[in-house]
């Protein structure tokens, strides 16, 4: 009987206990302390743990440590340092590599025009495209919230397809929304496989670098989203550049083409000049300047590679339709528009991607002279992209100033022709007659008149 008061006091402690473990979740933290320890093998556990119970209580602090804050400083001042936009994004990247100690990183930057993410990574020599809202970089973008995954394998939202292509390993991942002035997304900065801080030597080189890595902190966390502010201003710092940079290479462009306009050129040597010209000031990959040739009924232009002559059906093609019909065409995919030829892609080995024609008008605003056909627009970091609004209206006006000049340089060498053809005309009626008749003298007469024929043709 005495001992029942001892017992149901036990009973009373031990559900105590039980219920303060289930709140606190200590089962859980126990077990993630111990699979560290497990997977870090130290020599001196105990310091070990110990040294982890600091760093998590030292994570819940809401203040960087000085050295943290030494470091972010530096890395923000170069960051915003760059305005050029791909070594602004390079920069990006390899800071973020130091200042977090991870395997990779990637950067999301929002392409507006094309209304899709632009990855670049620390494991990629080209950026490729991606639908914004895809993966878990998309969810965050559209979300604007830090997510911090610490086994990814574990988490629902991760796509392993691509460590299964790669035979890459990922583990831990943080993923932090890049927000502008505006509190709007415009990119998103992606960490993967934070590695301990003295990893060691893989002897075997058999266990994958992502098996060996850790958790992202709360220090981290912190620490990257502190970084993405500077990020932010940083890219908008590098967009503004790249606009100036756009705008005075378009300027520059006119100016040399006016510049051109102004020489004494023949029609071939002014095809092959516009056609350089109007590849620089939209930055496309290709162009083609075509001359309307009413009588032959046919579409000319000069090869800017061999410098022979092409020649197509006024109707042919998209530089047809948009001659016949005088209308700007814009295709931004041009394999999705029933328009496009694919034979000639297939026949050339190039990829057509976007394609831009632009009508040329003479001196009267319905009297369509020729057409300007551009080819795959080209982004500041050399990836194609489609033509714009902007694109448009710079080749509008490109083709204000080429039309009247191709027009009049087309007019005088068919007026060359014609000349030609009625002194050669003449020259042969004379020379009959002078058979006949049998006098010398009359020969000098002919070719006087012949010349007096192309001179006149000249100045009509």
């Amino acid at each position: 009987m005495s001992d029942a008061p001892g017992k149901k006091n036990a009973d009373i402690e031990r559900q105590a206990v039980d219920r303060y473990v289930e709140e606190q979740n200590v089962e859980q933290a126990v077990q993630e302390m111990m699979k560290h320890l497990l997977a870090a093998k130290p020599e001196n556990p105990r310091k070990f743990l110990l040294n982890r119970l600091e760093q998590d209580i030292a994570n819940e602090s809401e203040d960087l440590s000085d050295s943290d804050l030494q470091k972010l400083f530096v890395v923000s001042r170069r960051i915003t340092a760059e305005i050029i936009p791909q070594e602004t994004i390079g920069i990006v990247i390899s800071e973020t590599l130091q200042l977090l100690n991870c395997d990779t990183v990637s950067l999301f930057v929002l392409d507006r025009k094309m209304e899709m993410l632009r990855l670049y990574a620390s494991n990629l020599e080209t950026p490729i495209m991606v639908r914004v809202g895809q993966g878990i970089a998309g969810s965050v973008f559209n979300s604007g919230q830090l997510v911090n995954i610490p086994d990814c394998y574990q988490d629902t939202r991760f796509d392993k397809s691509f460590d299964a292509k790669t035979g890459y390993y990922t583990r831990s991942m943080i993923v932090v929304p890049i927000l502008d002035y505006d509190g709007q997304s415009c990119g998103v900065i992606q960490a993967i496989n934070k590695m301990p801080a003295n990893l060691p030597a893989n002897e075997d080189g058999n266990i994958p670098k992502g098996r060996r890595a850790i958790p992202f902190s709360r220090q981290d966390e912190k620490m990257v989203m502190h970084l993405a502010q500077h990020v932010a201003i940083a890219m908008r710092n590098a967009e503004v550049y790249r606009e100036a940079i756009s705008s005075s290479e378009r300027a520059t462009g006119l100016l040399n083409t006016i510049q051109s306009l102004s020489q004494d050129l023949g029609t071939q040597s002014l095809l092959l000049t516009m056609t350089m010209h109007a590849s620089k000031v939209c930055s496309a990959e290709r162009s083609t300047v075509f001359v309307l040739d009413e009588a032959m009924q046919q579409l000319w232009s000069v090869s800017t590679d061999t410098g022979a002559e092409i020649r197509i059906p006024k109707k042919a093609g998209i530089a047809g339709e948009c001659c016949c019909q005088a209308k700007v065409i814009n295709i931004p995919d041009a394999y999705a528009d029933p328009r496009f030829n694919q034979q000639i892609d297939m026949a050339t080995g190039f990829k057509t991607k976007s394609i831009l024609a632009i009508p040329m008008f003479g001196a009267e605003p319905t009297d369509v002279v020729g057409v300007i056909q551009m080819i795959n627009k080209v982004s500041y970091d050399g990836q194609l992209e489609y033509f714009d609004e902007d694109d448009i209206q710079i080749m509008q006006l490109f083709a204000s100033f080429v039309g009247p000049k191709l027009s009049y340089s087309t007019l005088m060498a068919k007026k060359d022709t014609n000349a030609m053809k009625e002194g050669q005309l003449a020259l042969r009626g004379m020379g009959g007659e002078i058979g006949t008749g049998g006098e010398k003298g009359d020969k000098t007469r002919a070719r006087r008149s012949v010349q007096t024929l192309g001179s006149l043709g000249e100045e009509d």
